[in-house]
């Protein structure tokens, strides 16, 4: 019955989801990639579900595709710097929270009161081995799981809870791995940072646009990047196309917080604070050297 009601609560929202078992997450791939921003270091906490939720039984996974087009693409004079999803979408830490305690409220009326835990782009668990153990699509070259439904292009929600379920498969997945010949992402990377079976997120632009301290060659990397980076969706067969969004970065610079707060606080960028967005606003502008 808890399966049903997944499936039906998966074609009610237009998301994909599965559902799995919470033994230990294979070490081997975060072990070759050992660095990941933003997330813990400890290697128990990336891969033990029972670290985050003691006594989990299973784990429901969902994917949430990633908003409409919305472009902000500015094609004026100055409107040089791109912005990535994140700068343009609404903040889907939110969306795909609520869709899970809304998912959760529902498994009640039918299993009773249970004990969950959700996750949505957390510090602990490999969220993205999650998504693949429950068959929302394969492990892309660019990193990034990718669906048929939506391609890369989608967010991943975690629910760890103490329901007994067996593992089930609902999306209807085409293909188990990326073509044999494909490196449009790996060629297509600005700061080199795919090869055909590792990701060295220390040269990741997504990344770069929000760490704290740039070297020289690190804000070079840039290029045009303002915030994220999505070259590596964007290239790929399995995604649907989608207009790139670009802002004039010398508006950035003389932007106030207030300001910020009004035009970009329904979006997930603000996280890293307005001072690291003007810094690379400032990249960018001395990246393109305009005055």
């Amino acid at each position: 019955m808890v399966i049903d009601a997944l499936r039906s609560f998966a074609q009610k929202n237009n998301i994909i989801a599965g559902a799995c078992h919470a033994a230990p997450l294979e070490k081997a791939r975060l072990l070759a990639s050992p660095f990941v921003p933003f997330v813990s270091s400890d290697i128990e906490k990336r891969t033990n579900p029972d670290k985050t939720l003691s006594g989990v039984e299973s784990i429901i996974v969902i994917g949430v595709g990633a908003g409409d087009v919305f472009s902000k693409a500015f094609l004026e004079k100055g409107s040089i710097a791109q912005l990535s999803s994140l700068g343009i979408d609404d903040d889907y830490h939110v969306k795909v929270k609520n869709l899970l305690r809304e998912l959760a409220d529902e498994l009640k009326q039918i299993y009773g009161e249970f004990r969950y835990k959700i996750l949505v782009d957390g510090s602990g668990l490999d969220e993205r081995a999650l998504a693949h153990r429950a068959g929302l699509g394969f492990f892309g070259r660019n990193g990034l799981i990718i669906s048929s439904k939506f391609g890369s292009r989608f967010n991943i929600g975690c629910m760890l809870t103490d329901i007994p379920l067996e593992d089930v498969v609902l999306s209807d997945d085409i293909t188990t791995s990326c073509p044999p010949d494909c490196r449009l992402c790996i060629d297509a990377c600005p700061g080199g940072a795919l090869g055909s079976d590792y990701l060295n997120a220390k040269r990741c632009v997504s990344y770069l646009t929000q760490k704290d301290d740039l070297t020289e060659e690190e804000a070079a990397l840039l290029g045009q990047q303002l915030y994220g980076c999505d070259i590596c969706q964007d290239v790929c067969p399995f995604n649907a196309p989608r207009k790139p969004a670009f802002v004039d970065p010398k508006l950035w610079l003389d932007m106030d917080d207030e300001t910020f707060a009004r035009e970009y606080g329904h979006t997930a960028m603000l996280w890293r604070g307005t001072k690291l967005l003007r810094r690379n606003a400032e990249i960018v502008r001395r990246n393109f050297d305009t005055d």
